[in-house]
């Protein structure tokens, strides 16, 4: 075979449309056995068309152009690996190994004997048993993949330790899990299932990079057990990372194809940095942390301080990051300033015109809805503090106009109602003629970046006081990052709106905040002051 690995996909030509808009558009390349192509692209590009196209999903079935699998096939069994098995004998069954070429969206028998060795991650997708624990998730997957019985927990723990969740083996309840957690867990099912294909659509967008590296290794080694991966990421250091290939695509087209290195120098010079404002009107305190803790109760490693002993003050009008690794903290800081849930000790206070009350004193009745809390202490005013966490979507059945008006209990008349999400639209980035194409869709009809950009247009379209963003850039393209980025500081200077941003993003954090708390296992390291930048 050479020192080059085989081809194991040829896709050729293909294009599709959605309502004749086009989504892909005679896109053709090779993917090589065991050799990770990197997708690359901003929002609405087609990356994440193209991996459902490879996985099969019925929707994404190309117009025109074909795909073609090169596979070896057990015709004792069918079981199906990469083209380098051809010869060997099959594990499953001992028959030997035989050479085969699928079209993907032709042979339709070939397709449902495929797609049980192709595995997909999906943005934002926490795809897991919720109420059962972390290695329960694993050795379900395992079970499904036919994995030996009596080898599953040993291969469970390997699993688990490669993506950093060793520590969390014990856990009764996935759904316990902070969200970065979740997209490790994800990750280990997907790899437990032993794919020959695995499709990551954004795989480590919402970890730090400390942890994404950690999970990027991981990812690599799978290739030694003969899995090929196709990933997608708004990172270029992930590209980077993971593969030796990129695609760039733009508006379903192909930009450029070829080395990782010089994509990625090409796609960089093509997205310019957020343009940092120097804006000093600062208010008086308008959040007041004091000595906040809160502690959990593990049964395998008994009290855990997930937020222990913290203190600090925002002012009105502040952008304020706080930042740190996956498990460091942020999430629960975030949950009791947004009145989420109960502080162990301490305060959380917000300040309300010269009123304050206490965030840390929420109780069993609070709930979001529309990214607005509601229920709990009756004192709390519903509408001061916006939230948008790193879980929520859009309601599905209802249009991205429903979604920004009445949807959330938007009370105006159509007319101002169209002025202000064209004004919210347009400072997340959408140009007008992309307004009146999105505005009737529904969420199916979205890319993820477009989501993203409409729930953080959906908070502003309320105007809280307060604005809690988790991970806000979790999954974004660096284009669209830049647009959010000025969006927060716009929204700041023309609606007075004061940001809590929790993020492992540090460059996002450090070009858009004024200060950024460093959290690391639930206590406060330093806050630094970004503002004395340019003096």
């Amino acid at each position: 075979m050479g020192e080059e690995s085989e081809i194991f996909i040829k896709i050729s030509g293909v294009s599709k449309s959605f309502e004749g808009k086009t989504a892909l558009n005679n896109v053709s390349v090779d993917i090589r056995e065991k050799e990770p192509l990197g997708l690359l692209g901003k929002s609405g590009s087609g990356k994440s068309v193209l991996l459902r196209m490879l996985r099969g999903s019925k929707e994404y079935e190309p117009d025109s152009g074909e795909i073609i699998f090169r596979i070896a096939i057990c015709p004792s069994c069918s079981w199906v690996e990469g083209p380098s098995f051809v010869g060997k004998t099959c594990s499953r069954c001992g028959g030997v190994f035989e050479f085969q070429e699928v079209n993907f969206w032709q042979d339709h028998h070939m397709q449902r004997l495929m797609k049980a060795a192709i595995a997909i991650m999906l943005q934002r997708s926490f795809a897991l048993y919720s109420d059962e624990g972390v290695v329960w998730n694993v050795l379900e997957a395992l079970e499904r993949a036919g994995y030996p019985k009596s080898k599953r927990m040993k291969r469970a723990y390997e699993i688990l330790e490669s993506v950093k969740m060793l520590h969390r083996a014990n856990m009764p309840a996935t759904r316990d899990l902070s969200g970065g957690e979740k997209q490790r867990m994800v990750l280990a099912r997907q790899m437990a299932l032993q794919p020959i294909l695995l499709l990551a659509d954004e795989p480590t967008g919402t970890l730090d990079h400390e942890t994404a590296r950690v999970v990027h290794k991981a990812l690599l080694e799978s290739t030694k057990g003969g899995t090929t991966f196709v990933v997608t990421s708004h990172w270029p250091y992930v590209i980077r990372e993971l593969a030796k290939k990129t695609l760039w695509l733009d508006k379903g087209e192909m930009v450029e194809y070829g080395d990782t290195e010089k994509v990625i120098d090409d796609f960089e010079r093509e997205v310019g940095k957020i343009e940092r404002d120097e804006f000093l009107k600062f208010g008086e305190p308008k959040i007041r942390i004091e000595h906040l803790k809160k502690y959990y109760l593990s049964a395998s490693r008994g009290v855990v301080k997930g937020v222990d002993d913290v203190s600090f003050i925002i002012h009105e009008n502040e952008i304020f990051g706080v930042v740190g690794h996956s498990g460091a903290g942020k999430t629960s800081l975030m949950r009791i300033v947004s009145h989420l849930e109960p502080s162990t000790a301490g305060h959380a206070w917000i300040r309300s015109g010269e009123q304050w009350y206490d965030a840390s004193k929420a109780d069993l009745g609070t709930f979001v809805k529309d990214g607005v809390i509601t229920g709990g202490t009756t004192e709390w005013k519903h509408y001061f503090v916006g939230v948008l966490h790193q879980e929520y979507t859009l309601y599905p059945k209802l249009t991205v106009w429903e979604n920004l008006t009445h949807g959330i209990g938007l009370d105006m008349s159509d007319d101002l109602a169209k002025m202000k999400v064209h004004y919210m639209l347009q400072g997340v980035g959408f140009a007008d003629e992309e307004i009146e194409e999105i505005l009737p869709k529904t969420h199916l009809e979205l890319s993820v970046g477009e989501k993203q950009r409409i729930l953080i247009a959906q908070l502003l379209m309320k105007e809280p006081e307060i604005a809690v963003l988790d991970e806000p850039t979790g999954t974004m393209d660096p284009h669209t990052k830049k647009y959010v980025g000025e969006t927060i500081q716009k929204a700041r200077e023309n609606l007075g709106i004061t940001f809590v941003i929790v993020t492992h993003d540090l460059d996002f954090a450090e070009a858009v905040c004024d200060r950024v708390a460093y959290m690391n296992q639930g206590k406060l390291e330093k806050i630094e002051d970004l503002r004395g930048a340019e003096e």
